[in-house]
């Protein structure tokens, strides 16, 4: 009997410790909602869409050769309002609270968007296929994919000069803006820098400088992961700390979001997210929120919505009803 209750003991302290471990190493998602957002492209911006005063991110459902501009409430992950539909979309945003941009269409074409409703406000005929806007006083500056740029108002689309916009980098885009390295944000008074090194396994670095002078380098646990041959860097500021995206170290392939404390360099968590799937688009800070497009290669990517504090998904993005 004793060696019976002894073996029962056994088997019930395993199953609590699977259970246990399941719950720490192996964090999951919020239960899927019916119906989920996708999306091809990795445009992310944000407006006020519902007038809560809370960001709302804006960005392509499915994308790949047509789609629709979806907004997102930025507090629940429910889709708010979806556009037009757009053959060929390409380049999307948010240059004001009130208004987003999207290009697309058989000819080159932006369109501008009210943030409350989707609703189109003007198009405008450009000279090339837009890659990407930004967003100035009243302005914005569109850049070409062929390299060329030009101003439009954004009250009614005519051709403007933008002096207010950021100028226009030799190589635009998202793409190479995760190619960045160093990947640099503020947090606080300190400056955190991500780097991997420019030959050999992209492992990830982090330092933290204030006032210029180094206060901390680490190495992370942590790799950048790879796309089109080139390791990409993902860092945000977030709720206090610097929150970096990576891949494990061993298989290179399941996604880690580390919190940096920016003072002192420390994890303050270290989580793994197998079920942002393998293909890391975005990743950005606003408002309470870090959001992050990602997911396979095949059925397209969903938004998340990640709380700083614990590395946990807050929500998976919904479309707006049909």
């Amino acid at each position: 009997m004793k060696a019976l209750l002894a073996g029962t003991m056994a088997v019930v302290g395993v199953g609590f410790a699977v259970m246990f471990f399941a719950r720490v190493e192996q964090p999951q998602e919020p239960a899927p909602r019916a119906r989920q957002l996708t999306t091809q492209l990795d445009a992310l911006c944000f407006v006020d869409a519902n007038g809560d005063d809370a960001p709302d991110p804006v960005l392509w459902q499915d994308g790949k050769t047509r789609g629709r501009v979806v907004a997102i409430d930025g507090r629940s992950g429910q889709g708010l309002w979806s556009s037009q539909e757009f053959e060929r979309p390409d380049a999307l945003a948010c240059p004001n609270g009130s208004t987003v941009l999207a290009g697309g269409g058989e000819e080159p074409r932006l369109r501008a968007l009210d943030a409350r409703t989707g609703q189109e406000r003007w198009a405008a005929s450009l000279p090339a296929v837009p890659d990407e806007v930004a967003g100035g006083d009243g302005c914005a500056t569109v850049v070409m994919k062929d390299g060329a740029a030009m101003g439009i108002a954004l009250s009614g689309g005519e051709a403007a000069d933008c002096p207010t916009a950021p100028a226009p980098a030799a190589i635009t885009g998202h793409f190479w803006e995760r190619k960045k390295n160093p990947r640099v944000v503020q947090v606080g008074d300190v400056e955190v820098a991500l780097t991997v090194p420019a030959e050999g396994p992209p492992r990830l670095t982090a330092e933290g400088r204030r006032g210029g002078a180094s206060i901390w380098k680490r190495d992370l646990p942590a790799r950048a992961p790879v796309s089109g041959g080139r390791p990409d860097l993902f860092l945000v500021a977030s709720g206090g700390a610097a929150v970096v995206l990576g891949v494990d170290v061993v298989g290179g392939t399941e996604p880690r979001i580390i919190a940096l404390d920016p003072a002192s360099g420390a994890s303050r968590y270290e989580v793994p997210a197998g079920y942002l799937g393998e293909r890391l688009l975005v990743a950005k800070a606003s408002g309470p929120y870090v959001y992050i497009v990602s997911g396979a290669a095949v059925s397209g990517a969903a938004l998340r919505a990640i709380d700083p504090a614990t590395g946990g998904t807050v929500w998976r993005a919904t479309p707006p009803p049909p």
